[in-house]
């Protein structure tokens, strides 16, 4: 009897932990770790994310038109068993927790649809709450889906809430950066874009920090727009910008034009900032926060770097980057309507002959 009792509680007890290992995550990260992801999309001349850009760039007039959004689909989910076990219950092939009916991004994957060309760069929180695969597959594909053959993505801190952000790798395989590393460039005529992580280490002898030194020393005339999860400097001040803050005076200090950030629920366009955050007309670099693809915040105080800020609104940035200048025009999701906009020019980069 005590014999099949203690069987009985090794079965339960070996269940529990098989379902404690699935659902977090394990499995499927060590899986990972040990095939990592394609790399067959970076091997060749030329990367998925740089075909994305060659097939809208407009060589006639030297100009590009590109979306810019983060922060996107965030699904309810239903009160079912895949509410409680999500990975268990997609290997048992149980109904999806996600209720993808009334999800705000919508309204942002609808207004992209206006420019239905235009490269997007997603901004990091592609999808809530953790990045997980069965959050991409059952929420964000259902949402945004349609326009994932045009995005170029950039990690968000939620995505790494899943061990390694495994599924934000898995899910984005050929366009996130080799392995791991969450980071890329790609050229637009005489733009060098940039998508780099502030998510993981950037300081003075990271291997990010190094690669970003080395991209932009091969490029030292190009105009350079870069983007990222988290910003610097912002009216909203949140943890964890150390990597943010030593990507933003890098790019600074080499004479980068734009920096495009998510996180904060909002739009915000700053004043050229130097390397530190202060404001500086004539060598700064201009961020823009867009964390408003499917999230929005409340009304804050704005900074003394802030030069316009649009709070309670669902929206876009689109650019259009021209041979040595761009223009800019924020849309609200709801009516299409140009909340900020406005133009500039290239700055000089460091080196580079006048």
């Amino acid at each position: 009897m005590m014999k099949r009792i203690g069987a009985g509680l090794a079965a339960l007890v070996a269940a529990a932990l098989l379902v404690t290992a699935i659902e977090g995550q394990w499995f499927g990260y060590a899986s990972f770790l040990m095939h990592g992801q394609d790399r067959s999309a970076w091997s060749g001349t030329e990367s998925e994310p740089q075909r994305i850009l060659d097939a809208a760039y407009d060589g006639q007039n030297e100009s590009i038109t590109l979306l810019a959004v983060g922060d996107i689909a965030d699904c309810p989910e239903r009160l079912n068993l895949a509410h409680v076990l999500p990975a268990t219950a997609g290997l048992l092939g149980l109904a999806s927790p996600f209720d993808t009916s009334h999800v705000p991004a919508s309204a942002t994957a609808e207004l992209a649809d206006r420019w239905p060309d235009a490269p997007i760069l997603a901004l990091g929180d592609l999808v809530y709450n953790s990045g997980t695969a069965r959050e991409f597959s059952d929420c964000f594909d259902q949402v945004w889906g349609q326009e994932r053959p045009r995005i170029l993505p950039t990690p968000g801190n939620h995505e790494y809430e899943t061990p390694g952000a495994f599924g934000y790798y898995e899910s984005w395989a050929g366009r996130a950066g080799l392995g791991s590393e969450g980071y890329y460039a790609a050229h637009a005529g005489n733009w060098l874009v940039l998508s780099l992580n502030s998510e993981v280490e950037a300081g003075a002898g990271s291997p990010q920090a190094q690669w970003l030194s080395d991209t932009l020393a091969a490029a030292p005339e190009a105009c350079v727009l870069a983007f990222y999860h988290r910003p610097a400097y912002s009216l909203q001040q949140r943890g964890g910008l150390d990597s943010a803050t030593a990507l933003f005076r890098t790019l600074q200090a080499a004479g980068a034009t734009l920096v495009l950030n998510g996180h904060n629920h909002f739009y915000e366009r700053s004043l050229p900032l130097a390397g530190d955050g202060a404001p500086d007309r004539s060598d700064g670099l201009l961020e823009f926060v867009v964390g408003t693809g499917g999230e929005t915040s409340k009304v804050r105080p704005v900074a003394p770097t802030t030069a316009s800020a649009v709070f309670g609104h669902l929206g876009l940035l689109r650019l259009e980057l021209g041979a040595d200048s761009y223009r800019w025009w924020f849309h609200d999701s709801a009516t299409g309507e140009v909340l900020d906009t406005g133009e500039g020019g290239c700055s000089q980069r460091v080196g580079a002959p006048a």
